[in-house]
């Protein structure tokens, strides 16, 4: 019965410190981000959630709202401290019908950006290396290590 005691107080304690290790590295790559300076006027219809950045990366949340908008793109370019492009993406509005709010989530791995504009072109350029769709999941991450693990 001791064994018993001692497996569920070490299974306890292995339990909680996972629990504050995640709290903490959550706070602590959270509070790296900052947000990035507007350079000129964001179109009508699309509500920035958050665009920020850290020393190597970024990530950025919009919404649109405005059913004009349809068939279009964002045009996001991301600039350095001196004015310099560093990245530009380009982001398939698709159709939007009245009413509908269309969330648009991108992030990327491009360093020492400070400043973003954002505008509505016709037609789709080419996209600078370093955005990415999705960001990596705790998930994906450990399907992706099981899978070098035992491959």
């Amino acid at each position: 019965m001791d064994r018993l005691k001692t497996f569920a107080k070490y299974a306890i304690w292995i339990i909680l410190f996972w629990i504050f290790s995640d709290i903490l590295i959550y706070v602590g790559l959270n509070t790296t981000y900052k947000d990035m300076q507007n350079i000129g006027t964001i179109p009508t219809g699309i509500q920035v959630s958050q665009i920020q950045s850290t020393k190597v990366n970024g990530r950025i949340k919009l919404s649109i709202e405005n059913e004009e908008l349809s068939g279009k793109y964002i045009k996001i370019d991301l600039y350095s401290d001196m004015g310099n492009v560093l990245g530009t993406q380009y982001i398939e509005i698709g159709n939007i019908s009245k009413d509908e709010t269309k969330n648009i989530e991108t992030y990327f791995k491009i360093s020492d950006i400070k400043a973003y504009e954002i505008s509505i072109v016709d037609e789709m350029g080419e996209t600078t290396e370093g955005f990415m769709d999705t960001a990596m999941s705790a998930m994906t991450i450990f399907l992706f290590v099981v899978k070098l693990l035992f491959v």
